[in-house]
């Protein structure tokens, strides 16, 4: 692992004199105390014997605030400027106030790893374009494996010094690792030319923020031997152990995906033969797809993102309620058979006995029973989508801003992207600010976060309390 931490960092403390018991210090020396966090007055740093002097900061601080009844629930009880200095020599905060650095955490719910996704679904809220799109001379659409450590070790370093996870109290209830990526997609590789799994980069996530993570897939080609089998080893790493029970898998099954939604262009203008030939090559992929990851229902950490247009939206067949059902049947009855194929077969690689095969069929469609019909219609949706009537709601749901000074204070969610720049959100549009880890690539270009990336830039100044 990188070291996050300079070496060449001075250690100071004050003159208190922490041996004394509380009631026993002046007024004057218990301002200067650091042992009471919310009254620090100096910067805090550590030196030589970082590790043993932090061992030694933390003891005496647990003592004093035990005395005087302190505790560290929320971060926001206190006034982050007299944690100033804390942060000094860490790598990736270099540049960074507390201030920034909180507010950074408090929003995070995207730390990106890849940016770009090859299967373009209609009603992406990002918009999502093929990784070749994503990426030029000048920009890059990965994560180098050495600055996401250094996220990694950074945040960890920071929360030991501080005592607490400066994550918990964010408002965010999970953490994903893309915002415009399929989770089947993502992997690193550092310069040893190691590779990191989905699995194992989450867990470094969990470690630091104590939150979810989301494996989120809209599917992958099958026939992709490489993916193919990292996919299957994920699954079974997945349920092999109970280190990873923090992971949420989901499957977007739904008609917007580029394969059916090429089906139901060319059933739109007739053509029912490529019509069926897309039809057929998305149900199949999709069939396939659940069935690798069949042993996630085991543990019942499989789930099912079902979304689609109202059944009254006009001239959208193919895309509403009704017709979502319909693709489900399919996509089960080519899952049903190739359950019967593993079992008769005896190759028996998910389905062990026969009562399994309607037991995961019982669970899957118990999953696709929510369906959500409230999408935003942006981005390549509005092409689809003609019923005037559907628009206008479906504007007036979008609550925008236009407002960076009132974005700082409501947008409680952000995105962390691949070169370090703090984005905060809505879902319906995106706000710059103008707070970066310091990456490698911090220099680097990457293609522009959408929904609706506001040209104005949110400023430490707009941010503060």
């Amino acid at each position: 692992m990188i070291n996050p931490v300079s070496k060449n960092y001075i250690y100071s403390y004050t003159n208190t004199d922490y041996n004394k018991k509380p009631q026993q210090q002046s007024k004057a020396n218990k301002v200067f105390d650091l042992n009471n966090l919310p009254s620090y007055k100096y910067q805090i740093s550590f030196g030589k014997n970082k590790e043993e002097e932090i061992k030694k900061y933390l003891k005496r601080r647990k003592k004093r605030l035990t005395a005087q009844n302190i505790s560290y629930k929320d971060i926001n009880q206190y006034d982050i400027n007299k944690l100033e200095g804390i942060q000094k020599g860490i790598y990736v905060f270099d540049g960074l106030s507390m201030e920034q650095i909180k507010y950074l955490a408090l929003h995070s719910t995207e730390f990106v790893l890849q940016r770009g996704c090859h299967n373009m679904c209609a009603h992406c809220y990002a918009n999502a374009m093929p990784p070749s799109h994503q990426k030029a001379s000048d920009k890059i659409n990965k994560i180098d494996f050495e600055d996401f450590e250094k996220l990694y070790c950074g945040f960890k370093e920071l929360n030991k010094r501080l005592g607490f996870n400066i994550f918990k109290s964010s408002k965010n209830e999970y953490n994903t690792l893309f915002h415009d990526a399929d989770s089947s997609m993502i992997f690193l590789r550092d310069n040893n030319g190691k590779t990191y799994d989905y699995l194992t980069l989450a867990k470094m996530i969990n470690e630091i923020t104590q939150k979810s993570v989301l494996f989120d897939t809209a599917g992958w080609n099958t026939k992709d031997k490489k993916t193919q089998e990292r996919m299957e080893e994920l699954v079974q790493k997945a349920i092999s152990s109970n280190d990873y029970d923090f992971v949420e898998f989901n499957l977007s099954a739904n008609p917007f995906q580029s394969l059916n939604n090429r089906a139901l262009q060319h059933l739109k203008s007739g053509n029912y033969e490529k019509y069926e030939k897309f039809r057929d090559l998305y149900t199949t992929r999709m069939a396939k797809v659940l069935f690798t990851l069949t042993p996630l229902i085991e543990k019942e950490k499989l789930n099912i993102i079902s979304r689609t247009l109202p059944n009254e939206t006009k001239d959208a067949k193919g895309y509403r309620e009704d017709d979502l059902l319909e693709l489900y049947n399919e996509i089960f009855t080519k899952l049903r058979k190739l359950y019967k194929q593993d079992y008769e077969t005896g190759i028996r690689k998910v389905i062990k006995n026969e009562e399994q095969i309607q037991k995961n069929l019982d669970y899957l469609n118990k999953k696709t029973e929510d369906v959500a019909t409230n999408m935003g219609i942006n981005g390549r949706l509005k092409n689809l989508v003609t019923d005037k009537k559907i628009q206008a709601y479906k504007k007036t749901q979008a609550r925008t801003y236009k407002d960076p000074q009132k974005a700082a204070k409501t947008f409680y969610e952000g995105i962390i992207d691949i070169n370090g720049k703090l984005y905060i959100t809505n879902w319906y549009e995106n706000y710059l600010t103008d707070i970066q880890l310091n990456y490698k690539n911090k220099d680097k270009k990457t293609a522009e976060i959408s929904p609706a990336l506001n040209k104005q830039i949110v400023t430490t100044d707009m941010i503060k309390d």
